[in-house]
């Protein structure tokens, strides 16, 4: 018969036997657990980043609290009159807080 191919459903030959129907339930089972651990997953990541974020912020303010003791620490020394170690000064910028919010416009002959 000339138009043999159009007798049967195209997926009967596809889908036949016990070994083909096992696979396709173990990926339709295997969907639907990924779409209904996928809730859970990105609730245990948003957890996880709020933690990384809480202890980067109490860790940088351990440092910072580090930093301003020594800071004072060699202010003091400094205004004792003692020999101190030059590399703990910081440098700030003296008119930082006139220029806070605003657009620094270079003059063309300043380079």
């Amino acid at each position: 018969m000339i138009y043999q191919q159009f007798q049967q459903s195209p997926l009967q030959t596809r889908i036949s036997g016990p070994r083909a129907w096992l696979a396709m339930a173990v990926s339709v089972s295997l969907i639907c657990l990924s779409l209904f651990l996928l809730p859970f997953v990105l609730l245990f990541g948003a957890i996880t980043l709020g933690c990384i974020v809480l202890f980067s912020r109490i860790y940088v303010a351990r440092h910072l609290a580090q930093l301003n003791r020594a800071a004072a620490q060699a202010r003091a020394a400094q205004t004792a009159g003692s020999q101190h170690d030059d590399s703990m000064q910081l440098v700030r910028e003296p008119h930082a807080a006139h220029y806070r919010g605003r657009t620094f416009e270079h003059q063309e002959d300043e380079r």
